[in-house]
């Protein structure tokens, strides 16, 4: 089963692989969509920084963007990198129930296991975000104004074509 941990970190890298290509999503924003607060969302970011899913962008228009393609990354490939570290449990229950007990919880675990590893992060990506017209660059207008046209100056090329420049007459 999933913690929630895990799952706050999946919406967290769901969220930054739906973003363009080509921007950024910072902590705060990714905060203000997920309700949690800032701290956190950072320490997810910095699990996810250090497991080599995302990468960061600093300074003025930085932020945070998927590393990888998203139609290779696995939902198990997420959950793993969120996932606490299973308690060390001695054997001191020696009893049936016990062993079966942990019989059914590691079967769930593989068929869980084996399930979000055949699911993939595209499938939880919006199915209106198309990811194969944003890769196109030409396509990005920066909206610069328009240039004014050219105008080519109209000087004399030297002192000896002054008087061509002014219309004077030679005397």
């Amino acid at each position: 089963m999933l913690s929630k941990r895990a799952a706050l970190g999946l919406k967290v890298v769901t969220t930054i692989a739906s973003a363009p290509s080509h921007k950024t999503i910072t902590a705060d924003a990714l905060a203000s969509a997920t309700g949690v607060s800032l701290s956190y969302i950072e320490g997810i970011l910095k699990d996810a920084r250090e497991f080599g899913l995302i990468q960061a962008t600093r300074g003025p228009g930085g932020g945070y963007q998927l590393l990888g393609s998203m139609r290779g990354l696995s939902v198990w490939d997420v959950v793993e990198c969120f996932k606490l570290p299973k308690p060390c449990v001695q054997e001191t229950y020696s009893s049936p129930e016990w062993h079966a007990t942990n019989l059914i919880a590691d079967k769930a675990f593989q068929f869980e296991k084996e399930y979000l590893q055949n699911c993939l992060i595209s499938d939880l990506v919006p199915k209106w975000f198309d990811s194969s017209s944003l890769k196109q660059t030409k396509s990005m207008a920066m909206h610069f104004k328009p240039l004014p046209p050219k105008i080519n100056p109209v000087a004399p090329n030297s002192v000896f074509d002054l008087y061509k420049f002014l219309n004077l007459e030679a005397a």
